[in-house]
């Protein structure tokens, strides 16, 4: 090859709908967001390319919590390798 390395980068299509339709007010059920905002959720991974096998992956939620006096999102990390 030219140096490129082996990994390839993945990104499914997870919750677009939930982001599109932007709705604030779903309420969670036993801790976890059904739909809505706080259920949207981006998945960034790797994979080698030469055996499919992941390598890492990241889960942000980007519309974690929201601030009741500012009215800004924080998000919220999930690493994994």
């Amino acid at each position: 090859g030219r140096g490129l390395t082996p990994l390839t980068p993945w990104h499914p299509p997870d919750s677009t709908n939930e982001f599109i339709g932007g709705r604030e007010d779903v309420a969670p059920i036993d801790g976890v967001a059904p739909g809505g905002l706080c259920s949207a959720l981006v998945l960034v991974g790797a994979f080698d390319r030469h055996t499919g096998v992941p390598v890492m992956g990241v889960i942000n939620e980007p519309f974690f919590q929201r601030d009741p006096q500012t009215r800004r999102y924080t998000q919220s990390l999930h690493p994994g390798v």
